[in-house]
């Protein structure tokens, strides 16, 4: 075990270092932390001095031809894991670098004095001096007090353009970039401080290591290991550094207590589904600790529900995840109901086609409507608006709908709906929204009984219905000690759901309203080419106003998407193989690939096209997770790889006439209901781009599609 008297920290440089080590390197490494973390002050580990910028950065032998480099104090007793490499490499990293204590922060931060000295000089050469800095009327003490190093303040003065900024914040610490995206942005000092809860002035010990591990912004970088399993557990996956790491900005939602629902919106990479893990895992462990307590962790798909709790069991123990049920919601809905013996089954489009065949034979001859518009009425309109009766349709309010509807000609085409009802009713059938509000009445005519979820957890919540939301808020009832609703969600990747206001649910966000705004996932190339997907398209923020993009940017950077097009699908194809091919000769798993397309036919296409070149495919399927054990480019639907990540995306088939679908387009009865399904065309594109980490390769045959930028 740790000596107790010893406090053994590591950083998340040290898992990007380790996780590229050779096999045999990790393996002789992990005997080295055997011992080290017994007793780093040990006379068997021989500390040697660097001659560099920090004299307690010291080497520590792996092997002949391995060091890694160690934080040792000069006083106090805890010892950090900053980086491992070969000898000249680990030495070389170890003299660029200083541990420092922010003196306004408190934050610990590795600064590479050479990489600040190089990044000011270049941002200085193309300053003119007769124009202003940017940031020139803010003081030094509040750039250090949102995390600029001291080390890195001259290059923050020379600051004048969009460019400069992008250039500077990869080489902040990332609780400074988030602070220099938004004053970038146009935010306001002020609000950048109560933003990160900074509004208070600290009096910081810069000599204190254990103060500052401590600090929000630190455990960013840096884990205080507790024990020898913890750190085994978190050298079996150093790359999945989102089991251990939070930004401060996400942790601030985390960890602390709400008096009531909190709404969280973040553009795609932002780490919005694991702030929502997180924050179930806490409730789990800090609030809601007795055994017959429960949260339930819920978004719109199944297949989102099976990635979200096989993810979680990575973080929680069997004892938490005891307590979390991951379900989606239309199966949570079924479950319930069969509880209470309400054995409705729940049916989708697919399912009642027939029905409202059946249904449309009832039509009037005037209006002459088409039968995509009464499915739109109905989805948009009765169902949205809980209308269950004639007179309700009356009066109903119907903003937004396209085609302009007298009350005479609502009379006339009221048959239509009524006899869809009365089928569904036939067949013992509901649609989800109606057995939403069957689950919303059982509970309401039982006040005395209670369920045993304390808290409610909800990602992809631009997906959810009012239905969905009335649901949630029966299930927890509002409560004085507050933590009951967390919702995370981006209206930029709304591919299901429709505009929807929290507070006409019930749900009153009010001062719990928060943004995540740096792309962890992304590049900022392949973020840039995604955003331009959506010129346009403008989305509400879930509470009847509008959401935007304003300061969102990713630290990552790379290749410019591409766009290749062909005269045909066995050109297409043959690119396809090609790419995989120098992909594999690069030594890139092909498991790590994805290939996504529009819809579950091309999925089977693609396959067999692919199969019959000899290349292995792995279909991700809707109700398992993907298993990266099994050899073999992946291939997916864009509704399918939502909430997913992959090193590299291939969008294949983005032709005319796949996206925006032409079956669907040509359904489009008006104007307004057209723009939609493109809005929404455009978010799947979106979707699917910011699925990679690396690099987005576009590929189409005969026209392109007219979305692509």
């Amino acid at each position: 075990m740790l000596n107790h008297q010893l406090k053994l920290a590591i950083s998340a440089d040290f898992l990007d270092a380790f996780s590229r080590l050779p096999r045999q390197i990790q393996g002789k490494t992990n005997v080295f932390l055997e011992k080290f973390k017994k007793d780093p002050t040990s006379s068997s580990i021989n500390y040697e001095s660097i001659s560099g910028r920090d004299s307690r950065l010291k080497s520590v032998r792996i092997d002949l031809s391995y060091r890694a480099i160690v934080f040792k104090p000069d006083k106090g007793n805890t010892y950090i894991l900053l980086w491992v490499d070969n000898h000249d490499d680990a030495y070389n990293w170890a003299q660029r670098r200083v541990c420092k204590i922010n003196p306004e922060s408190g934050a610990l931060q590795i600064i590479d004095i050479e990489e600040a000295s190089a990044i000011e000089a270049e941002i200085s050469s193309r300053k003119v001096p007769e124009i202003p800095g940017r940031f020139d009327n803010i003081s030094d003490k509040y750039l250090l007090r949102l995390g600029v190093p001291n080390e890195l303040l001259g290059a923050i003065r020379a600051v004048v353009t969009d460019e400069d900024i992008d250039q500077l914040v990869s080489k902040l610490p990332e609780e400074a970039a988030d602070a220099v995206l938004m004053l970038g942005a146009g935010y306001s000092i002020e609000e950048i401080l109560a933003a990160q809860d900074k509004n208070r002035e600290q009096t910081i010990d810069t000599d204190n290591i254990d103060a500052a591990l401590e600090k929000d912004d630190s455990k960013r970088r840096f884990r205080v290991v507790e024990n020898e399993a913890e750190l085994l557990e978190i050298l079996a996956a150093p790359l999945e550094k989102w089991r251990v790491f939070l930004h401060p900005s996400q942790r601030r939602l985390v960890e602390r207590d709400w008096k009531g629902p909190v709404r969280v919106l973040g553009g795609a990479g932002t780490g919005k589904t694991v702030v929502a893990m997180h924050r179930a895992k806490w409730l789990a462990e800090n609030r809601f600790t007795n055994s017959g307590d429960r949260i339930l962790f819920t978004t719109f798909t199944r297949n989102l529900a099976v990635d979200i709790e096989a993810n979680l069991r990575k973080i929680c123990s069997p004892e938490t995840m005891r307590r979390i049920r991951v379900e989606n919601i239309d199966a949570w809905v079924t479950s319930f109901l069969k509880s209470e013996g309400v054995s409705a089954k729940i049916v989708y489009d697919d399912q009642v086609a027939e029905l409202w065949d059946k249904a449309y034979e009832c039509k009037p001859e005037s209006p002459s409507l088409t039968l995509a518009f009464y499915k739109d009425e109905w989805r948009e309109v009765i169902q949205a608006n809980k209308i269950t009766n004639f007179k309700q349709y009356l009066t109903a309010t119907r903003t937004g709908r396209g085609t302009r509807l007298n009350r005479a000609e609502r009379a006339a085409i009221w048959v239509v709906f009524e006899e869809y009802r009365s089928l569904l009713q036939q067949k013992g059938w509901k649609e989800s929204e109606d057995a939403m509000r069957d689950v919303c009445s059982l509970l309401q005519n039982k006040p005395g009984e209670t369920l045993p979820f304390k808290a409610v957890i909800v990602d992809e919540a631009q997906d959810m219905s009012d239905a969905v939301f009335s649901l949630i808020r029966a299930i927890v009832p509002p409560k004085d000690n507050g933590n009951d609703i967390f919702l995370v969600g981006d209206p930029h990747q709304r591919i299901y759901g429709r505009k929807v206001v929290l507070s006409r649910c019930g749900i009153d966000i009010r001062g719990r309203s928060h943004k995540l705004r740096i792309n962890y996932r992304t590049t900022d190339e392949t973020r840039k080419w995604a955003t331009k997907v959506l010129d346009g398209v403008t989305v509400d923020d879930l509470d009847g106003n509008q959401d935007d993009l304003k300061g969102y940017r990713s630290l990552l950077h790379g290749d410019e998407p591409t766009v290749q097009g062909f005269s045909n699908f066995d050109e297409e194809i043959g690119f396809i193989k090609q790419y995989l091919q120098q992909l594999e000769n690069g030594e890139n798993s092909l498991s790590n690939t994805c290939i996504v397309v529009r819809t579950n036919h091309l999925v089977k296409q693609y396959i067999s096209a692919l199969n019959q070149l000899g290349i292995k495919t792995q279909e991700i399927k809707r109700s398992q997770p993907d298993n990266l054990s099994q050899i073999g480019v992946r291939i997916a639907t864009m509704h399918r790889v939502k909430g997913l990540q992959f090193n590299y995306v291939i969008l294949a088939g983005i032709n005319e006439g796949f996206l925006p679908l032409k079956s669907a387009l040509s359904n489009a009865f008006d104007k307004a209901t057209s723009n939609a399904l493109i809005s929404s065309e455009r978010s799947l594109i979106h979707v699917a781009a910011t699925r990679a980490k690396q690099c987005v390769v576009v590929s189409y045959y005969g026209k392109p599609s007219p979305l692509l930028p």
